[in-house]
């Protein structure tokens, strides 16, 4: 605190809101096996190419698939000790947004007999997540408001109702499910529940 005529009150403040997701993001995975690279690599370039059509087929937009992993491994098996050649892997990973939540499950279904042969992960979004955090932001202000002010009256003191500074501390949504290494050979039913959207605020207040 500073001299009797200018005291400082430090608070802090959450705001929560939630949102109906209306998009989600898929990442689909794309993974052959040759004991040749040429046909490992091959054989991964014309699944992945069944997939993007049958992609685009499903109404997802082109913009919306982007490779974000392309890997090639040799794989060893050990025998005696010895480390002895087996075979190449090709792993081609795709991200995929969709934009109608109700066809996630025809996506995936779609993805994997075309050749996807997994789904590491679901996440869902919203498309105006910043509209939504703003209105977070203004509720943890709010709330901070109303500390100080309950604080000053607990301690009988007059709050300046401006504060003097605002640092915003963190954003956060809560994802409301992630899915890991799915193999499938139906549509699976997905309900895409609700986002929360959290904002954290501390505020300094003067006092007198």
């Amino acid at each position: 605190m500073s001299d009797s005529c200018n005291q400082t009150m430090v608070v802090t403040g959450l705001g929560k809101v939630t949102g109906k997701p209306d998009l989600v993001t898929i990442q689909l995975g794309i993974t052959t096996h040759a004991e040749q690279l040429t046909d490992a690599q091959s054989e991964n370039t014309k699944r992945s190419q069944s997939v993007i059509d049958r992609l685009l087929s499903q109404g997802i937009e082109r913009d919306d698939i982007q490779t974000t992993a392309y890997t090639v491994s040799p794989q060893y098996d050990y025998i005696d000790g010895q480390q002895r050649f087996r075979e190449y892997e090709v792993h081609h990973q795709l991200q995929v947004t969709v934009r109608t939540i109700s066809i996630i499950g025809e996506v995936i279904d779609a993805a994997i007999q075309a050749g996807a042969t997994e789904v590491s992960s679901i996440q869902f979004g919203i498309a105006n997540a910043s509209d939504l955090y703003e209105l977070a932001l203004h509720k943890a202000v709010e709330q901070a408001h109303n500390h100080a002010k309950a604080l000053a009256s607990a301690a009988e003191v007059v709050l300046n109702r401006v504060p003097v500074h605002i640092e915003e501390n963190s954003r956060n949504v809560s994802v409301p499910i992630a899915i890991h290494q799915l193999k499938m050979s139906a549509a699976p039913l997905i309900e895409s529940g609700t986002l929360e959207i959290e904002a954290t605020v501390t505020v300094t207040y003067t006092y007198h």
